[in-house]
């Protein structure tokens, strides 16, 4: 493929496409191929719009996974309520107050997906938060980036730093939340971290789902993200 040539019809370095591959394995300008590459990692890396699509569809599998968590829950909470009918029986108030909704079936709560759940709700953090500090770049970043480094601000995984780097404001409560999403980082994909150091005592709380569905839309305000 010569540089006179057109780059072949389908494939697309912005919005995604979908290609076998052949394209890019046969052509004979791999400077053409690299150019056409640093392009399109400028323009997503700079775009905080390319950033915040992303959080939108990781908030969107992050809400399919939370409904097996919500299930796990309530199974989780029937199986105390049956403890507790083995002694006192409760008032009619306090029946109607503690007997779980009962959905779905054994098959459907095999595994709770907390630490999944968490880690998607972490993934789209990362990704709002660093769709903010795009557009906090200074010149010489911007220059990096068009030259096809990602800035030091850009690398980290740590969701607490990202999110304290934006400015927003949050509680001891929100602290500790964010503080065990990204301990998930690893939870959710591996059995073990990389260091044996990073084991720790880790919690999972019921209200653990609510607390995130609160701070993700003030983040997304904070950030100027629009609502998904």
């Amino acid at each position: 493929m010569t540089q006179d040539d057109e780059m072949p019809a389908g494939i697309s370095f912005g919005e995604a496409s979908f290609t076998s591959g052949s394209e890019f394995a046969n052509s004979e300008d791999a400077a053409l191929l690299t150019t056409a590459r640093i392009r399109h990692f400028a323009e997503s890396v700079l775009s905080a719009e390319a950033w915040f699509r992303t959080a939108d569809e990781l908030t969107a599998a992050m809400d399919l996974v939370g409904r097996n968590v919500e299930r796990f829950w309530d199974h989780f909470n029937s199986i105390i309520f049956a403890v507790d009918m083995t002694t006192d029986p409760p008032t009619r108030y306090q029946k109607r107050k503690t007997e779980p909704k009962r959905q779905g079936n054994d098959a459907d709560i095999k595994y709770n997906l907390a630490n999944q759940h968490m880690m998607l709700a972490g993934f789209a953090i990362e990704n709002l938060c660093k769709g903010y500090l795009a557009g906090l770049l200074g010149p010489k970043e911007r220059d990096e980036v068009r030259a096809g480094k990602l800035p030091e601000t850009l690398r980290t995984h740590d969701i607490l730093k990202l999110v304290r780097s934006t400015g927003i404001t949050i509680s001891e409560r929100e602290k500790d939340l964010l503080d065990r999403i990204g301990d998930t980082n690893w939870r959710g994909r591996y059995p073990s971290p990389t260091r044996h150091a990073q084991i720790r005592p880790f919690a999972q709380w019921e209200d653990d789902a609510a607390r995130i569905k609160t701070f993700l839309p003030r983040l997304r305000a904070h950030v100027g993200a629009k609502n998904s």
